[in-house]
């Protein structure tokens, strides 16, 4: 848990220096700026065996696209992993490949995944320039159109949210979707691999390994810098300034945020960042007079720990009021009133 801290420091601190390094996709403004190191993965469901499809933006000139598939020793399908990084020109009005590098080695049979990354991008640039200007009045759109790729007529749902091409879901009916996000990231260096290291999310959340036990204890206001304050029980340890450990078990954090955008400063809060992968599919995300709470599960694949994030911001004069709670997600099922009561009593 405590590689958490770090993580969750770091990703607010890049979000608010990356508001003035936006950069532009060819043929179409994109509603919320995207930014050098942005990638997002989606599960395909036209495969027979579980798919994942990845595109990242390394700069206005280069883009990647990654095609996985896990071992599946019960069917005796090894694991595929095959990544391409693309140069683009950013002159032009549209996606123009002026080069491209396989990254990993494939079989001649994995050859048709190469074709398919090609087909992903083309596709998805060529949609999103033809949907047009998403906006604070429209950020979310669904098309019907006709998408061989996919079967004949689906329906594509459009997110500004969303990173890149800003599709989060493709479904031939709502009941059966054929490809949806599962995780979108922010690279935060040069040596950053969490975009080719993604290999999917655990089919179960019920990890046990983690116990914690709770003294009664009444709530009281601890200080943080900046008049800032949580309210928490003697149950916890403050270690830092603005940093508080429930144990190994849990962490919460205080501060302030720089002024964003409403909407990017979602998105950015929404980014995966190192080891650590949000899945999308438990994300939610309320709005409200002038305050945003995200939550979700997040992955670590090194340690293989699941863990519940909650994080708040309201906007004050200048800047947001940002507070974060991270716990074990088999410690927050076990004691969910407590954790209730103490997001609660830190409503922002």
């Amino acid at each position: 848990m405590k590689k958490q801290i770090k993580r969750s420091i770091l990703a607010v601190a890049f979000c608010a220096a990356s508001v003035f390094s936006a950069h532009a996709l060819p043929g179409f403004k994109p509603y919320i700026q995207e930014l050098p190191g942005q990638y997002v993965y989606y599960r395909d469901m036209t495969f027979e065996r579980e798919s994942y499809t990845g595109l990242l933006m390394f700069d206005e000139k280069t883009f990647a696209a990654r095609y996985f598939a896990p071992q599946d020793a019960k069917a005796k399908q090894p694991e595929v992993n095959v990544e391409i990084y693309f140069s683009i020109d950013p002159a032009a009005d549209h996606l123009e490949l002026t080069g491209e590098r396989i990254m990993s080695g494939f079989t001649p049979e994995e050859a048709e995944f190469v074709n398919y990354l090609h087909d992903v991008l083309y596709e998805f640039s060529a949609r999103r320039i033809k949907q047009g200007y998403l906006s604070e009045n429209k950020k979310s759109v669904r098309s019907s159109e006709y998408y061989g790729q996919f079967g004949g007529f689906v329906t594509v749902e459009y997110d500004a949210i969303v990173p890149l091409f800003n599709v989060r879901q493709i479904f031939s009916d709502e009941s059966k979707p054929e490809l949806y996000i599962v995780t979108a990231g922010q690279l935060t260096s040069a040596t950053d691999r969490s975009f080719e290291q993604f290999k999917g999310f655990p089919q179960k959340n019920d990890d046990k390994r983690h116990s914690l036990k709770l003294k009664k204890s009444p709530q009281k206001a601890f200080a943080a810098p900046d008049e800032k304050t949580a309210m928490l029980d003697d149950n916890w340890t403050q270690t830092m300034d603005n940093v508080f450990m429930l144990g190994d078990a849990a962490l919460v954090s205080v501060s302030a945020i720089p002024y964003a955008p409403v909407d990017f400063l979602i998105r950015q809060l929404m980014l995966s960042t190192g080891d650590s992968y949000l899945n999308w599919q438990t994300a939610e995300v309320m709005e409200k007079d002038g305050a945003v709470s995200i939550s979700g599960l997040f992955y670590q694949p090194s340690t293989k720990n699941v863990s519940r994030n909650f994080k708040m911001a309201r906007k004050n004069d200048s800047s947001y009021d940002f507070f974060t709670l991270t716990v074990y997600n088999n410690i927050y099922e076990k004691n969910r009133a407590y954790f209730t009561r103490l997001l609660s009593a830190n409503s922002l």
